[in-house]
């Protein structure tokens, strides 16, 4: 059997090199795009932890992925925080992203920042943050290459660099709270607080009273990665994880259907040779589905390989991009690739098993 399935692959070496590469697109479609939007937002939510605050409150439609959105927060609402007993810190935080970087600025004040225990901490130049300067980390730095002193254009507006924080901190870029609200035309308004509860305060407790009193709002717990992408509300971010896993997925059964349909009507005299010779139904069934087994395999280690390829040269031209592949996140998809495979190579292998072994014989 091996014999005939080795043979039968490298006889038709066009057919066999458009279907191991169509199921690695498959594969590459699935590990890419899962792996920028599992990346991105585990980046930003462990850089997040980095600040040290205990809670994130924001307005009810917001979610985790804290860039989008128009500010609709009263930056008022910060006083009315610090009155509630167990708050040691708040910091009103007014978000805005830039897509061609894959990057987020804060417009951020920075003493009531600097409260909170993942307080910028500069590496070069001065702890300042007023007019038109700009606080960028040292990823930033290295990849536009600029020092303190140098001008950087952040949306269309010329900002003069005048420190450099260290990597981690929890966006590349800072600037003024109040001139960020002028820029974005929403005076006394912001996107989220960063909450630091007092040293020795209950937790628990004290989420409850926030809870109580910002009832409506959203409210994040921010001191764990975990609970922090849990308390993700992302619109429509499973349905696009789930449609890209289906498109990958009926590439793998469409191309494999196709290319074991047409391959069982060029091998009809050879099954009927076999089924005349004894081959069992099963016995050709299995043939069907272990040729497919073998370029669904090819075409998963190509597009596992041609991930990994894409995902250094990403993160090579863009450094801010985040793409993630864990191992088990790669034998995931990978196995529906397989799935998906086998699946798409069913129906031609029932077909070459139902054939009449008379019939196939006199078939022209």
């Amino acid at each position: 059997m091996d014999d005939l399935i080795s043979a039968n692959l490298w006889s038709r070496p066009t057919r066999t090199a458009i279907s191991v590469f169509a199921v690695a697109m498959g594969v590459i479609l699935m590990l890419v795009i899962n792996g920028i939007a599992t990346g991105t937002l585990d980046d930003a939510a462990k850089r997040t932890v980095s600040v040290g605050a205990d809670f994130i409150l924001q307005p009810s439609d917001a979610g985790m992925v804290y860039a989008f959105g128009t500010p609709s927060m009263p930056i008022k609402i910060a006083d009315k925080i610090r009155e509630i007993k167990g708050v040691g810190a708040v910091a009103p935080i007014l978000s805005h992203p830039n897509l061609a970087e894959f990057s987020v600025t804060f417009g951020v004040d920075l003493n009531s920042y600097n409260q909170l225990p993942g307080a910028l901490q500069i590496v070069k130049g001065t702890l300042s943050l007023t007019g038109n300067e700009v606080i960028v980390d040292e990823l930033y730095a290295r990849t536009h290459h600029v020092k303190p002193g140098m001008p950087v254009t952040i949306d269309n507006r010329e900002f003069t660099i005048s420190g450099i924080c260290r990597e981690g901190s929890a966006v590349r870029k800072f600037v003024p709270l109040t001139t960020y609200q002028t820029m974005m035309g929403t005076p006394d308004k912001v996107s989220m607080m960063f909450i630091k509860a007092a040293p020795g305060a209950d937790l628990p407790s004290l989420e409850a009273e926030l809870r109580k009193v910002f009832t409506g709002w959203h409210l994040i717990t921010a001191n764990d990665v975990q609970q922090l992408l849990d308390g993700t509300k992302i619109p429509m971010l499973k349905q696009f994880t789930s449609a890209v896993i289906l498109v990958s997925m009926l590439i793998s059964f469409m191309v494999i259907l196709l290319a074991m349909y047409t391959t069982i009507f060029e091998r009809t005299r050879e099954i009927g040779i076999l089924k005349s010779l004894g081959a069992s139904r099963a016995f050709v069934v299995v043939m069907v589905l272990r040729e497919s087994i073998i370029i669904c395999i090819l075409g998963v280690l190509l597009g596992t390989g041609i991930s990994e390829v894409i995902r250094k040269v990403a993160t090579t031209a863009v450094p801010t991009l985040k793409i993630e592949m864990q191992l088990s996140q790669i034998a995931f998809c990978c196995l529906l690739g397989i799935i998906a495979g086998l699946l798409g190579a069913t129906y031609p292998a029932y077909k070459a098993a139902k054939m009449d072994p008379v019939k196939a014989l006199s078939y022209e």
